[in-house]
């Protein structure tokens, strides 16, 4: 999903879903299902059941592989469009899941049925869209942010990670806008490039160079959705020497160009 302003919030019941590859998204994603049970891929294999839910960040590829009797509540939105910083306390555990922590946790019955009143009173308020609805919507999903806090265990900040990669990671996403290479990653991960450049790709299935085109494609979009700002100055913000590359590098990833994304999705603004 791509969210139509800076929150896209999706409700269905569904009796059986089909294998939907979704690849990466430009948002952060909340999963929760009410009833039933869904099965996707997400970093790993995971089993959603009634009163859980899913945290899956943005740029991170994932796939539903099935799912009955679904009752479930979608919620994609733009961090930045909103000033949210993974550093928050409310944001953090998607940080945490970016570097490896259990992307699922689980709602107690009795919390679960005022995350459901949240989550119809967000529903009501994007239909209204009214001028200022931008910082009701975002009050209301702090609140139901809140609650994923408190429904996610004190110790799911340990990774399945090893510290050599949590730390690359995270070294990545403050530093991918510069023009950093395996060597600069490997060197403060105290690693030898070669070390490094097997460990991340057992761990992730990317390479350094990879996970770095992944996260300036992912903020690409953003700039591509939100912005006006001519494709070749995007290209030379997010660390492009080559706006030809880029191109090459978009249109491999999403489909079509660039220029056609903007389009199509600018469109539903």
């Amino acid at each position: 999903m791509h969210p139509q302003h800076s929150i896209c919030l999706e409700h269905h019941t569904i009796e059986k879903i089909s294998p939907e590859i979704h690849g990466s998204q430009t948002e952060n994603i909340l999963v929760i299902v009410k009833t039933g049970h869904l099965k996707m891929h997400h970093i790993e294999l995971i089993e959603l059941a009634p009163n859980m839910g899913l945290l899956i960040p943005s740029g991170a590829p994932h796939s539903i592989l099935e799912g009955e009797n679904l009752d479930i509540w979608t919620i994609g939105f733009c961090p930045s469009c909103l000033n949210l910083n993974e550093n928050s306390p409310l944001m953090h555990s998607f940080r945490q899941v970016r570097l490896g922590a259990l992307p699922v946790f689980k709602i107690n019955e009795q919390r679960m049925f005022y995350v459901t009143m949240l989550l119809e009173e967000l529903q009501k308020e994007l239909k209204i869209a009214q001028i200022d609805y931008t910082e009701v919507v975002k009050s209301i999903l702090l609140l139901i942010l809140n609650e994923v806090k408190k429904a996610i265990p004190e110790d799911n900040d340990t990774s399945s990670y090893s510290n050599k990669i949590v730390n690359a990671l995270d070294y990545i996403q403050h530093n991918y806008l510069s023009a950093i290479s395996l060597r600069d990653v490997a060197l403060a991960t105290h690693t030898s490039p070669s070390h490094l450049a097997t460990l991340f790709r057992k761990n992730t299935g990317y390479s350094i160079g990879e996970w770095i085109i992944r996260c300036r494609l992912t903020e690409s979009c953003s700039r591509l959705l939100h912005s006006s700002t001519p494709i070749n100055l995007i290209v030379e913000e997010l660390g492009w020497s080559d706006p030809t590359h880029f191109i090459r590098q978009f249109k491999k990833t999403y489909g079509i160009t660039p220029a056609a994304w903007r389009r199509k999705h600018q469109a539903t603004l």
